[in-house]
């Protein structure tokens, strides 16, 4: 006898967040639609995070404090 839980047709998005395919969807929705998602973390300088942030409060407003 099988026992099948309620949750598992959750199980598969209940998963540890994967970098490296996040940054992977990011480069596919730039090269098929010209969608941009960067993570400030992904970019190495300093200057060229602020300058991400720059731009994405331009756009998006400021961000709300988290907590």
């Amino acid at each position: 006898m099988t026992l099948r839980s309620s949750l598992a047709a959750h199980a598969g998005s209940m998963r540890e967040p994967d970098p490296d395919a996040a940054r992977r969807i990011a480069a596919r929705g730039w090269h098929d639609r010209g969608f941009v998602a960067i993570d400030p973390a992904w970019l190495t300088s300093w200057v060229d995070q602020q300058q991400l942030i720059i731009l994405a409060e331009k756009v998006h407003g400021k961000r709300k404090p988290s907590g």
